[in-house]
């Protein structure tokens, strides 16, 4: 079926043509043209967002409103012409297959191709002036996660020289954004006891301020959370809030009986954003939370209405 499949929604042609523009982009900042190189970069990433898609099926990356691109994507070429759905919708989907590709990844790219549209399509210019560092290391880490649906790695993406500096550039992020996370853990945690230096009214000051609900604070939250469960903080170990995004859900092996009309529904959540409002400690994004030790996902069981299958043949 590959084969039939319109180069705007093949994988592989998506792939290898991402791969030619990241070529472009590198090639560009070598030569110090910090705007080509976002520019170039900027399309690849896309490029590359619907190739991992596709690899689920081309379905997802064609219009779902023009029947043409749905029949080319299922291997029945009706018409060259080919819709592909938005950058936001691609990159909202992508949230769905890999949980990596959190809220914050999310509406970098987002902004990313807005930057990128707004570069080709109008007289402004968003990619002047703007350093490197202020989107390179996001940059990176949304294409290593985008690569990891397609279970490949920077160094076959980029070959092997090229992918040496991205590599660092991540490895060294990565273990900034631990150390960040722990070293904001302990400061919050000494603030707090420096200012409720007696155990005994420390103890009492938590159980009295500590979340005694899961939705309490919910206004603080970013809106994008659509669940939340307590847990205690890393900080000061007070009951805090953990806020997730809904990954799956599946009917629980714990179920009413046949004739029941109620069933019982697991929604599993991606945690990624904590608050605890007794020692201040907030934390955002998956790689805050995964490197503080909190849970990186929970589950909450709510009951569902049972839909029965209609009878036939009864009238």
């Amino acid at each position: 079926m590959n084969k039939n499949i319109n180069p705007a929604l093949n994988y592989e042609a998506l792939y290898v043509k991402s791969k030619i523009y990241i070529s472009r982009g590198l090639r560009a900042k070598t030569h110090g043209d910090a705007e080509e190189y976002q520019l170039w970069a900027s399309m690849a990433l896309e490029l590359l967002a619907k190739s991992s898609l596709s690899t689920i099926h081309p379905a997802l990356v064609a219009d779902p409103t023009h029947s043409d691109s749905l029949f080319a994507a299922c291997g029945v070429p009706i018409s060259p012409d080919i819709k592909t759905i938005t950058a936001k919708t691609l990159f909202q989907r992508l949230g769905h297959i890999s949980k990596l590709f959190d809220l914050r990844l999310i509406k970098f790219c987002e902004q990313l191709s807005l930057r990128r549209n707004s570069e080709i399509h109008s007289g402004e210019s968003p990619f002047a002036g703007m350093k490197a560092d202020a989107w390179e290391v996001k940059y990176w880490y949304a294409i290593e996660v985008i690569l990891s649906i397609q279970n490949k790695g920077l160094d076959e993406w980029l070959g092997a020289e090229d992918s040496k500096a991205p590599i660092q550039i991540l490895a060294d992020a990565n273990n900034a954004v631990v150390m960040a996370v722990k070293t904001r853990i302990l400061h919050t945690r000494e603030d707090f006891e420096s200012a409720h230096k007696n155990p005994k009214e420390r103890a009492s000051y938590i159980k009295l301020n500590e979340c005694k609900r899961a939705w309490e604070y919910w206004n603080e939250f970013d809106d994008s959370m659509e669940d939340f469960q307590l847990n205690p903080c890393p900080s000061c170990s007070a009951v805090g809030i953990l806020g997730g995004v809904l990954w799956n859900e599946e009917v629980s092996d714990e179920r009413y009986d046949s004739d029941s009309f109620v069933e019982l529904i697991e929604k599993t959540y991606s945690a990624e954003e904590y608050l605890c409002k007794v020692c201040g400690l907030h934390l955002s994004g998956i790689r805050e939370v995964k490197a503080s030790n909190l849970p990186e996902e929970f589950v909450i069981t709510e009951e569902r209405e049972r839909e029965f299958e209609p009878d036939y043949g009864n009238d």
